[in-house]
């Protein structure tokens, strides 16, 4: 699974690179730096923003109550296909297309505030519009003392999150394919 994961991703990064944002899917460490900061036994509903070809949605789906919601969103209709079927037969699990249309399919899966938000989104690559109606969306869907969680290439996206979130705790990750910085936000 893992070359052909890394060959859809490659394929795809090359024909939308403003879409897909990275050149490899993210490494095993990159993944426990982003999932090892949720509480999973108090996680009852989760979003997950750019899923690419699904390797953090594996590890929500393995550490998730069973009961748990999770909400996953990809723009690409392949890289979403590749969920799909991966995750058939999960029942908390729906995928949609649009992150910035968050609030809205929260409201059509019964969901009234997310305990976490994990994103892959390459929000320095996106335009400035989207990334603002992406993060507005973020913070009115959390609860009060949830999380954001997201990674990215590049320190510029923290002063942006700052003026979101009150709180931000930050983690590099070396071993990835580029290097991340982590982002960890609360109100």
């Amino acid at each position: 699974m893992h070359l052909k994961e890394s060959m859809t991703f490659l394929k795809r990064f090359a024909s939308s690179p403003r879409r897909i944002g990275s050149v490899a899917p993210s490494s095993k460490f990159l993944t426990r730096a982003m999932l090892d900061r949720v509480n999973w036994d108090e996680a009852n509903f989760i979003a997950e923003l750019g899923a690419g070809t699904g390797v953090f949605t594996r590890e929500i789906v393995k550490r998730a109550k069973p009961d748990a919601k999770i909400l996953v969103f990809e723009i690409d209709p392949a890289l979403q296909k590749m969920i799909r079927e991966e995750h058939p037969d999960h029942k908390g699990l729906s995928l949609h297309s649009d992150a910035q249309e968050l609030e809205n399919y929260m409201h059509d899966n019964g969901i009234n505030e997310l305990d976490y938000v994990i994103s892959s989104l390459p929000f320095t690559v996106l335009p400035p519009k989207m990334t603002v109606r992406i993060l507005n969306a973020v913070k009115h869907a959390l609860k009060p003392e949830g999380h954001f969680i997201a990674y990215q290439y590049s320190s510029i996206m923290r002063h942006v999150l700052q003026k979101k979130f009150s709180s931000i705790k930050t983690r590099f990750v070396l071993r990835n394919i580029p290097p991340a910085f982590v982002y960890d936000c609360m109100m």
